[in-house]
């Protein structure tokens, strides 16, 4: 039995409860130690009051009856999003620093937990392959990547922005809150990477400065053809931006303890492919990184990685009220957001020092994601009833029932009735799954033998298999979800 897998996880039967419960009570005991000791020659201010718990009690009650409304995020069964059961290390040092509440935006406001961040930074810099540079923890990957692409435009100034038309919905909302208008979302070929014929086309009309590549697309996990895209760098001198909100932590499964790329090889769960692409991360210029995803941190937490430090001059802000510590790292000083919690970069200490970010922590269970993708996709290969919409780069999978009749229109009945009752739309589903919709344009690009005279947009069922429990026990979730799908199939 793999130690790392169970040991660290509450489990979804809440098998390993106990533990969370003696070490949450321990970091309480702490606290209490702290709070006791801290200025002993001061009197309690409590020693007359009579505290009435009465309203909190009854106030928490109807707070935590209000879970049972929430879906089962934590269960092998729930497989619709981006949402996976945060570590126990996680929540211990969140708990941890959330007590005594830190800021993270100057270093007097979280000098500890400052640190902890810098600290972090320095292992995911390991894990994409970052030699130099800086970075900084964010809320998330939207407001990295719009930090990432505010300090581009004032850096260098002018040319076109470029993204394929699969990106995260977030970079047309950022160019329109930046007042960019130079930029072009170039179509996606039949395997929902960019097209770099079109994207090389584009360049000799408008000269691009700044083009992000996708490590792990929303809607199917498409990884784009890196290596191409850094060719095409060294011809036309761009700024290369990689979103691996999603996939950045997968690029664990490729390395060693020492954060050295392992040779390829099928017990990484990988295609060739994506394995390249994972390989040659280290010649992006900026990185957006989830910890939030792949990487067991509990929301909010995302991050952003730059190899030129010369981008922080762009951005820098100062304040006379708060940078007074001018010989530490400030981190607001450098970064679109203010105020961020202390206890985000305290989760993510303890997570990586638990679990690092290579093939002896969080590979070990990214490699086992993957493992239920690869899976669920040849099931699907061999079946008389679905077939795969694409080959997963990474753990996200897209497929669809097959219609009677060959057209959009049939397929999408035929998905939206699977979908009625394998979702949040059925009360009592055997599994919760999501739908993927794109438009006409890529359905002729991705099923071009299928007739859509009425232009419709193409839904497929989609499954996001993040949590690893879906490859344990030989696939034992797998296979009830396969009888599911052939039960209402």
């Amino acid at each position: 039995m793999n130690d790392i897998i169970y040991s660290n996880f509450i489990g979804p039967k809440a098998e390993n409860i106990d533990t969370l419960i003696k070490l949450l009570n321990e970091v309480l005991l702490y606290h209490k130690d702290i709070r006791e000791s801290t200025f002993p020659e001061d009197d309690s201010l409590y020693e007359s009051v009579k505290i009435d718990k009465s309203i909190l009690e009854k106030e928490l009650y109807s707070l935590l009856e209000k879970i049972k409304g929430n879906l089962p995020y934590h269960h092998p069964r729930y497989i619709a999003q981006m949402l996976k059961d945060p570590s126990i290390p996680t929540i211990l040092g969140y708990l941890a620093f959330m007590l005594s509440n830190p800021n993270n935006h100057a270093y007097e406001g979280g000098p500890v937990t400052t640190e902890m961040e810098m600290e972090v930074l320095e292992m995911m810099k390991k894990l994409v392959g970052f030699k130099e540079g800086w970075g900084h923890l964010a809320s998330g990957g939207s407001l990295a990547n719009m930090e990432a692409l505010w300090a581009a435009r004032d850096f260098y100034n002018k040319g076109t922005v470029y993204f394929s038309e699969v990106s995260h919905y977030s970079w047309k909302r950022i160019c329109n809150i930046l007042r960019i208008e130079n930029y072009l979302e170039i179509p996606v070929d039949c395997n929902f990477r960019i097209d770099l014929n079109l994207l090389e086309e584009s360049f000799k009309k408008n000269p691009p400065m700044f083009v992000m590549a996708n490590l792990g697309s929303t809607g199917t996990g498409s990884v784009d053809n890196i290596e191409s895209i850094i060719k095409l760098k060294e011809e036309y001198g761009f700024h290369l931006h990689i979103d691996a909100a999603y996939g950045g932590f997968i690029r664990s499964v490729i390395l060693d303890k020492d954060y050295n790329p392992i040779d390829y090889s099928n017990e990484m769960n990988l295609t060739e492919f994506t394995y390249r692409q994972l390989k040659v991360l280290h010649h992006a210029d900026s990185i957006t990184i989830d910890p939030h995803k792949h990487g067991l941190i509990s929301y909010g937490a995302g991050a952003v990685l730059y190899k030129d430090e010369n981008l922080r001059k762009v951005i820098l802000n100062t304040a006379p009220y708060t940078y007074h510590k001018m010989d530490k790292p400030n981190i607001g000083m450098f970064s679109l957001e203010g105020s961020r919690p202390g206890a985000m970069a305290a989760a993510c200490y303890l997570t990586y020092k638990v679990l690092p970010p290579n093939i002896e922590g969080i590979g070990q269970i990214t490699k086992l994601t993957l493992a239920s993708a690869k899976k669920f996709y040849e099931e699907v290969q061999v079946s008389n009833n679905y077939e795969n919409l694409c080959c997963p780069d990474l753990d996200i999978n897209c497929f669809y029932r097959i219609p009677s009749k060959t057209t959009i229109e049939e397929l999408n009945k035929e998905c939206t009735r699977i979908y009625s009752m394998l979702s949040v739309e059925n009360e009592n589903p055997d599994f919760i799954l999501s739908k993927f919709v794109m438009p006409h344009s890529i359905a002729k690009k991705v099923l071009p033998y299928y007739i859509n005279d009425n232009r419709e947009n193409l839904t497929v069922l989609r499954i996001v298999f993040m949590k690893h429990w879906t490859a344990m026990n030989d696939f034992y979730y797998i296979k009830k979800l396969l009888v599911s799908l052939e039960k209402f199939g």
